[in-house]
């Protein structure tokens, strides 16, 4: 159903554009030709990403996408990730955060973001866990997930997309690398 294709940077569409902005739709069922192909350009993209061929393809590496970063106004997210708790994928249609801890983290080298060129310099203060429920597109069933560390921040990071937010927007504007003692650096 989705197929592997050399990934393209012309896939991108960057924050500048007023598309970026527009609301964006639930997916409906069944996916359509168009919700495929688009799926497949996440996929592409993230785990060519992942398979470190960033540079034989000469794009911008990243381990999440949201189909709005495609030009695409619909809530599809793609995950492909390593991190402390091992190796995370997700494809999930109209992601949701259910619940999130109190305690809050940020990654310390700061977010970066496939659709920003610039840099915005500052920390970008999430929850430490979250509980994302979501369609699961590979099995076609509904999950939740619990997700924690890095998986946490980019569950975030993506289903922002969603709600026409980008990383920068949860930077302090007055104090950009604030952090407080109980905040989890990761």
């Amino acid at each position: 159903m989705f197929k592997k294709i050399d990934p393209s940077p012309d896939w991108l569409v960057y924050d500048n554009n007023p598309i970026m902005h527009q609301p964006i739709k639930d997916v409906t069922f069944p996916l359509t030709k168009e919700d495929e192909k688009v799926i497949s350009k996440m996929i592409s993209y993230v785990d060519a990403s992942y398979e470190e061929k960033a540079d034989k393809y000469n794009i911008k590496p990243g381990i999440g996408i949201a189909a709005i970063q495609i030009g695409y106004p619909k809530k599809i997210i793609y995950i492909h990730l390593d991190d402390k708790n091992g190796e995370h994928r997700y494809l999930m249609a109209n992601p949701k955060i259910l619940k999130e801890s109190t305690m809050k983290m940020y990654l310390k080298n700061g977010e970066g973001c496939l659709s920003v060129k610039k840099n915005h310099k500052g920390l970008s203060i999430r929850k430490a866990i979250v509980w994302v429920k979501g369609i699961d597109l590979f099995t076609n069933k509904e999950i939740e997930v619990k997700a924690s560390d890095l998986l946490a921040a980019c569950f975030q990071h993506e289903i922002d997309h969603n709600n026409n937010q980008f990383y920068y927007h949860r930077i302090n504007k007055n104090d950009p690398y604030h952090t407080e003692s109980n905040w989890e650096k990761i």
